[in-house]
């Protein structure tokens, strides 16, 4: 039968710690303070994220119950030896030596579960669910059931099964652990090369743009149309989708090579000269139809638009 340890034993080892600014603190742990155990644990850790080495030798075998913690995302890589996550709301998360998966929740919830073993050791990244975001927010396609995940603060795991650690991903691993930089240049350089593994990660698990992904896309650019008249600015339109209006924009420009405005302003003045051509209406009322409180800004950008005045236009 395994030994059994409370979670706030193991947070006073263990825990997910961020700072308030971008300097980085350091926490280290080694006292024996759990039976069957013998552990070294170092954690460096600003506001965004935070880098914990974990290093024991399991007399037996260690069940950790009820393990709660603080939002955040985690990257887990188990380096050597063994363990098994039982977290609230998933199936339990075995990782093998050379295996590694992402958890995120803003209600961590677990039972940590270690046989025993020699020479276990794992490394986890962990940081805000908005350091993550930000991230994924640079991608021209980030996959949106992470992005949705994330905002509604979910448990979730991003692979249903441990991913094996890639040579890259073990690289760019070696030198955040051992930077070849001063310590003044720190928080830049680990900053950089946690958003180099992430990156590496997301690469690796999504090769291309997904089809839910164009298919939202092609939501997104027809709600757009048929909303212009009405639509005031790209928040407007993010509101109503699991996109940030960063990767509306990105995407408008990718898959269509246009912008937000651009495809506003293309049906405005579509609806003022299907307008002008129907019907009788004075300038001033076409130019408040389609969004325009000054008649002389309408008539620009509608002179713009086809190289004719509206006045031109039925003169002709």
């Amino acid at each position: 039968m395994a030994y059994t340890i409370s979670g706030d034993a193991y947070k006073e080892i263990a825990a997910r710690r961020f700072s308030g600014d971008r300097r980085f603190d350091q926490f280290e742990h080694s006292t024996a303070a759990i039976p069957h155990v013998r552990h070294q644990v170092s954690h460096a850790f600003n506001q965004d994220f935070g880098i914990i080495q974990f290093k024991a030798d399991f007399g037996q075998d260690i069940k950790v119950q009820k393990v709660k913690d603080v939002p955040h995302v985690s990257l887990h890589f188990q380096l050597k030896g063994s363990s098994c996550a039982d977290f609230k709301g998933l199936a339990p998360q075995p990782l093998q030596a050379g295996e590694f998966n992402l958890y995120a929740s803003d209600n961590f919830q677990s039972d940590l579960h270690f046989k025993a073993q020699q020479g276990f050791e794992y490394l986890a990244i962990t940081f805000r669910q908005s350091f993550l975001q930000n991230v994924l927010d640079q991608f021209s396609a980030p996959p949106p059931e992470v992005t949705r995940n994330l905002s509604s603060g979910a448990t979730f795991m991003l692979s249903p099964s441990a991913m094996r650690i890639s040579p890259e991903i073990q690289l760019a691993l070696r030198s955040l652990l051992h930077p070849p930089v001063s310590d003044n240049l720190l928080p830049v350089y680990r900053h950089s090369k946690v958003t180099e593994i992430t990156t590496l990660l997301f690469s690796e698990r999504y090769p291309e743009p997904c089809l839910v992904w164009r298919q939202e896309m092609r939501d997104i650019y027809h709600y757009i149309l048929e909303n212009a008249l009405h639509l005031s600015s790209l928040a407007d339109v993010a509101r109503h989708f699991p996109l940030t209006e960063y990767q509306i924009r990105q995407q408008l420009r990718l898959q269509y090579d246009t912008t937000f405005y651009e495809l506003v302003q293309e049906r405005k003045m579509a609806h003022a000269m299907q307008l002008f051509l129907q019907t009788d209406m004075h300038v001033n009322e076409v130019a408040w139809l389609t969004g325009y409180g000054n008649a002389s800004n309408f008539i620009h950008a509608f002179k713009r638009r086809f190289g004719m005045t509206p006045g031109q236009l039925r003169n002709r």
